[in-house]
């Protein structure tokens, strides 16, 4: 019985385990978190012309925030988003890779303009939007940043 009880306790479990840091420095973070807890999103609607595809994902208190480095058409970020999302299809987890990562105390005026849950976060860490990778998969902003183990580094120096 107490086997089974505790087998039961693990597989609970699995779907609330912490990011995993994978390399984490002053201009480099490169995380993994279940699918679960992402959301890719396009700021605007309908009515603007233009919009910022982002990253959105949830570690207990900790709210990541990647974006893409410009901005696009209302269309083109829905069809990249499209891209992003067909690629989760049959993963469990996301890695997703970001640069020069900015941590800090959430402001009030963030968590409102926060999709739920990420409002609920008390800290915030955002940083232009590198590679996102499921299983063998990579998509990124600058396509060579798949080139892995190459362009690992998404183009800033290691160690930083």
């Amino acid at each position: 019985m107490r086997i089974f009880f505790f087998g039961l306790v693990f597989i609970m479990n699995i779907g609330e385990c912490p990011a995993l840091i994978h390399e984490r420095t002053d201009y480099f973070l490169d995380l993994e978190l279940s699918k679960t807890k992402f959301l890719v999103t396009c700021s605007g609607d309908s009515k603007d012309d233009n919009a910022i595809l982002g990253f959105h994902l949830l570690d207990g208190e900790t709210y990541y925030n990647f974006y893409y480095r410009r901005v696009r058409t209302v269309k083109d970020c829905h069809e990249l988003k499209k891209e992003y999302v067909d690629l989760l299809m049959g993963h469990d987890s996301v890695r997703i890779v970001a640069n020069h990562p900015t941590e800090r105390v959430m402001l009030d005026s963030e968590k409102k303009a926060s999709p739920s849950p990420f409002n609920k976060a008390s800290k915030i860490i955002f940083g232009p939007f590198v590679r996102l990778q499921v299983g063998f998969k990579c998509k990124a902003y600058f396509s060579e940043d798949c080139n892995l183990p190459k362009n690992y580094w998404g183009g800033v120096i290691p160690g930083k």
